[in-house]
């Protein structure tokens, strides 16, 4: 399973999810989102993906939003 790495940051209180692999930002540009939504996650999954934060730990949904 290939890695796409994504950059975590908290706004009032919501954690977002900014693309930082060439991966990751050509995958959000499919789902017309500028963050990854835990919605779109299954769909990353199913390509192959595994969607990771910059020190390697896996994403899940229930820490975005």
């Amino acid at each position: 399973m290939q890695t796409i790495t994504f950059k975590l940051e908290s706004h009032y209180g919501l954690t977002r999810a900014y693309p930082v692999s060439q991966e990751a930002i050509l995958l959000l540009r499919l789902t017309g989102t500028k963050t990854l939504i835990p919605s779109a996650m299954g769909t990353i999954a199913a390509l192959g993906y595994l969607c990771v934060d910059t020190e390697g730990n896996e994403i899940k949904p229930s820490q975005l939003y």
